[in-house]
């Protein structure tokens, strides 16, 4: 499955591929929230990445990786409300910075894009890790992929490391306090009860990497990318 770099035309897809996964996730991810809070997340995050899909039909022709995540992130933004709503479409922008004048995603830049999503989350949720929120599963993967690089590790690899370091995170959620929003008040009760947006986060970077176990090299689409 090596490959060292995404181009433009496969990143298109695999955006498509977490809107479909992320869909099918919804009533899980309803469940979760209503635990420890509103039980809305999963229609949240559904109608955010189905905008993401209009707006990457709307750019067929871009190919300039930095634009179209950049304008995935504000129509995201664009469709949904609350924290959750603005955290998870900045993440989204963050990429539009981290992949600026690249025309491919590689180990390298994976890894500012998830240092900038980090960064992003502490300057607008006010969180740091151990505060059970998305930013334990943006940090365990960031952490996770920190010691790879373009010249030894593939993007794959990168993928594979940093969806299992979320994954883990994620699950971890359920042993901790909620410390930051509107769960906070809730106390231990929240205990035994992953934070729904550290599964989501999750389920994305799964998303990325199992689109490319799914469409290995030499397929249609990577050949064009």
């Amino acid at each position: 499955m090596e490959r060292r770099t995404i181009g433009a035309t496969e990143l298109r897809e695999i955006l498509r591929f977490t809107a479909e996964n992320v869909a099918k996730e919804e009533f899980r991810l309803n469940a979760l929230d209503a635990a420890i809070g509103d039980g809305d997340h999963g229609i949240t995050v559904r109608l955010g990445f189905q905008a993401v899909r209009k707006s990457i039909d709307s750019a067929a022709a871009c190919n300039d990786i930095s634009t179209l995540y950049g304008d995935a992130g504000r129509a995201f933004m664009g469709v949904t409300g609350g924290a959750i709503g603005i955290i998870l479409g900045r993440m989204l922008i963050c990429g539009q910075e981290a992949f600026e004048k690249c025309d491919a995603l590689g180990v390298d830049e994976l890894k500012r894009w998830l240092k900038a999503m980090e960064s992003t989350i502490v300057a607008v949720g006010k969180a740091k890790p151990g505060d059970k929120t998305i930013l334990d599963a943006v940090h365990a993967a960031s952490f996770a992929v920190s010691p790879l690089s373009s010249g030894q590790n593939d993007i794959g690899e990168a993928l594979l490391v940093a969806s299992q370091a979320a994954e883990r995170a994620a699950s971890e959620t359920a042993n901790m306090i909620c410390k930051v929003g509107r769960a906070s008040r809730l106390g231990d009760r929240v205990l035994g009860h992953p934070d729904p947006g550290a599964v989501t986060f999750s389920i994305i970077l799964n998303s990325f990497y199992r689109y490319l176990v799914e469409h290995p090299p030499g397929t249609q689409c990577d050949s064009a990318a």
